[in-house]
């Protein structure tokens, strides 16, 4: 009896090999089409863990060779796509590395539109609930979750059918909660509806991931808004609210009542003037360091810093007539994917990202050409021809030279 028991345990630990080296095997298969040489390549340097990290050069060259993988109608075929489905995600670019921290926010027309593959980037948002996101290779959908007084869009019911269908999503509570011209509501108003929404996902689907509603930018005074969303939560439900993923936007404008800029955050009702930025800050390097550090430095006061954080939406909002020109925009923008890259800070940043103060950031826009009626250069697509922009093309470069 003991013998046979062990005979039958050695059959099938040889067909559970069997099995492994087949898949095995099958992988190999997949992986063997020869990586497209290197033309050129980006020549990152080593980052201080001080300051915003110095580099010896750049090189955003467009890396064409992709006559070594198969095509199909001038496509070039993923290897990965030949892999059996249970498979497939197995092998995705890990998250928050490597292109998979690159995202794009679309505003005028649907995403699907435009040949957004050639970015290189891996994951989007429209700044609101898509039922039906297109199945776009390796592009994950962030669904947006849009908050009012009267309560949020969209219906419970339609949000658990995406969640059950769709786990682990990420999903953002609200669009600059903070904003008189976004969604603008009160702290107090706030903690209830991420309290009750969080519910609802979790609920269906436990591997979703949660994220607070990106405010405008890092000053005192939107940090802030959120300590009075955090007092409300603590007070209302007796415990630290739980957020999977931090978020925050990254613009730097003037915060004055009822003058331009982002004005003064609602539910803040005794301050007519917050930070007091210029034009010429719009795209201060110095300054985008300084709101970033100082949201991980609030993180970190709050017991969060072992959390992910996201830059949901940035970018340059004036126009070429402001002193913002094509060659300038690219420049800042290039000069914060060096900064999200590169910036290393061994107490402050995000422990499982080699203290990366950031894990992933989102461009302002696909496809927006115009702010408040004038011509502006930040978009990657224009919008009338669906063909990629200059900036776009810049983008592109950037991310094809990464290893």
């Amino acid at each position: 009896m003991r013998r046979s028991e062990l005979t039958r345990h050695e059959i099938t630990g040889v067909a559970a090999v069997s099995c492994f080296l087949a898949l095995l095997l099958l992988c190999l298969f997949a992986f063997s089409f020869p990586a497209p040489p290197i033309l050129a390549t980006r020549n990152p340097a080593q980052s201080d863990s001080h300051g915003l990290g110095q580099r010896s050069g750049h090189v955003h060259a467009w890396v064409q060779a992709r006559q070594a993988l198969p095509y199909v109608n001038g496509e070039a075929l993923d290897p990965r796509q030949y892999l059996p489905l249970v498979f497939k995600d197995y092998y995705r670019l890990p998250p928050w590395s490597g292109t998979a921290r690159f995202g794009f926010g679309v505003v005028v027309n649907p995403v699907e539109e435009y040949g957004v593959s050639l970015l290189g980037a891996q994951w989007y948002n429209n700044f609101r609930f898509r039922s039906d996101p297109p199945p776009l290779f390796d592009l994950e959908y962030v669904q947006v979750i849009r908050l009012s007084e009267t309560g949020y869009s969209p219906s419970q019911e339609a949000i658990e059918t995406y969640a059950l269908a769709q786990p682990g999503t990420l999903w953002l509570i609200g669009n600059e909660p903070d904003a008189p011209l976004q969604d603008c509501i009160t702290p107090e108003q706030y903690a209830p509806l991420y309290h009750e929404l969080y519910g609802i996902i979790k609920s269906v689907d436990p591997s979703a991931k949660v994220a607070i509603g990106g405010v405008v930018q890092a000053t005192p005074l939107r940090l802030q808004y959120l300590d009075m969303i955090l007092d409300e939560y603590q007070s209302l439900y007796g415990e630290k609210i739980p957020v999977d993923v931090w978020n925050v936007h990254g613009f730097i404008l003037q915060e004055k009542r009822d003058s331009w800029g982002c004005q003064i955050p609602c539910g803040i009702d005794d301050i007519d003037e917050g930070v007091l930025y210029g034009v010429d800050d719009h795209d201060n390097i110095t300054v985008f360091n300084r709101q970033i550090r100082d949201f991980r430095k609030w993180m970190k006061n709050h017991g969060e810093r072992n959390k992910p954080l996201i830059v949901s939406e940035y970018g340059i909002l004036f126009p070429s007539s402001m002193g913002f020109d094509e060659p300038r925009v690219e420049s800042f923008m290039l000069a914060t994917f060096d900064y999200f890259l590169d910036t290393k800070v061994s107490w402050l940043g995000y422990p499982a990202d080699d203290n990366r103060l950031v894990q992933a950031w989102s461009w302002y826009s696909l496809d927006d050409d115009s702010f408040e009626g004038n011509d502006t250069h930040s978009h990657l697509f224009d919008p009338d021809t669906k063909q990629i922009t200059d900036l776009g093309t810049a983008y592109r470069n950037y991310t094809s030279s990464l290893p």
